[in-house]
């Protein structure tokens, strides 16, 4: 199946709705608009070209026809066909992706309390032509012409809200439509059991035994599928929650490094300074200057804290390693965001007393 991404946010705009009973004869016209034109044949058959393809839509399909392409009825109906479409406008130009190589695992940057914008990393997959559970899309339809055909001032709004909806469903007629290969399966396996146990010391035999595959092939997998080792995986997870933890707490860098699985704060600073270019204390600073700058003005008049005095030590020189048969370095897990290496990891025990 070949799929629509669309660069979200902004989700697309609800223009217009409808719903017909075509009758034998009839056809669509030709024309060429900046909207994307959603249709759904419930009976009959549609017959649809955008620019030179052809499209039979029959009963149960749907078609994306895509603002600024040139589309038309490239026959009359031959029955009585009834149809839905939905009108929506979208700021960018889609890209073409086939179901199978959708990222669902990806790992997405979360929002902070310091940004100021929306990750640009999120996107919005919709099917260009396929054959789709109009049961499940009808009551959707169906409410949207309803409330179209009595907008008011107060119900406007859930236009909008059901369009999410729909294009929510139909996203999910992407990721259900056929199973995943084994290779899928597994790499979402282990994600979902990295996500339960990110808190937790970091084990590849643990996750060879739920899995019952070798921790070799489960680390193919997910680097093939989800773009992440399951070290690097976890290190996102644990990261992003200090991120939380320091922008919304005011725990010590020490109790943040234990919450978030990290049992060496000076090992938390020094892969928190890799991944985002900073230490954990300047961060916090960070925010809190946005949020007062006076008060962050007599705050950096006094003493740094541990944490941030043994990163100046790590700066200096002090950098602990531990090596041991068969390590795999933190340079290999954070390789991608800093090139920075670290200390060296056993398969099932980190260096500092991190348990990695």
């Amino acid at each position: 199946m070949l799929c629509l991404e669309f660069a979200i946010p902004p989700l697309p705009k609800f223009v217009t709705v409808g719903h017909a009973v075509w009758s034998p004869g009839d056809r669509h016209f030709a024309r060429t608009f900046g909207v994307y034109d959603l249709l759904l044949v419930k009976r009959g058959t549609l017959y649809m070209k955008e620019e030179n393809k052809e499209y039979e839509v029959g009963p149960g399909k749907l078609l994306v026809l895509e603002a600024g392409l040139p589309h038309e009825g490239y026959r009359s109906c031959k029955e009585n066909t009834e149809i839905y479409w939905v009108h929506f406008i979208h700021e960018s130009k889609p890209a073409y992706i086939r179901r199978e190589d959708i990222p669902w695992s990806s790992l997405l940057a979360k929002g902070t309390v310091e940004d100021e914008e929306p990750s640009v990393q999120q996107r919005l997959y919709m099917p260009k032509y396929a054959s789709v559970d109009v049961g499940a899309l009808e009551p959707i339809l169906h409410e949207l012409n309803e409330i179209h055909s009595r907008l008011s001032a107060e119900n406007a709004i859930r236009l909008h809200l059901l369009l999410a909806g729909l294009l929510a469903a139909l996203q999910a007629e992407c990721a259900q439509t056929t199973l995943p290969e084994p290779a899928v399966r597994l790499a979402r396996a282990a994600a979902s059991y990295l996500d339960a146990h990110w808190r937790q010391p970091f084990n590849l035999a643990g996750l060879e035994e739920e899995l019952h595959f070798q921790a070799d092939y489960i680390t193919r997998c997910m680097k093939q599928h989800i773009g992440t080792t399951p070290l690097q995986y976890v290190l996102h997870l644990r990261l992003e929650e200090a991120k939380k933890l320091l922008g919304g707490t005011v725990l010590g860098i020490s109790e943040i490094a234990e919450r978030i699985g990290i049992h060496d704060p000076n090992y938390m600073t020094r892969l928190f300074s890799a991944r985002f270019g900073q230490t954990p204390g300047a961060y916090r600073r960070r925010l809190r200057q946005r949020e007062d700058p006076a008060a962050d003005t007599a705050a950096t008049a006094g003493t740094a804290t541990a944490a941030d005095t043994a990163t100046a030590a790590d700066t200096a020189g002090t950098v602990d390693t531990a090596t041991t048969a068969g390590t795999v370095t933190v340079a290999d897990t954070v390789a991608d965001t800093s090139g920075v290496a670290d200390t060296a990891i056993t398969m099932g025990t980190a260096a500092h007393g991190e348990e990695d």
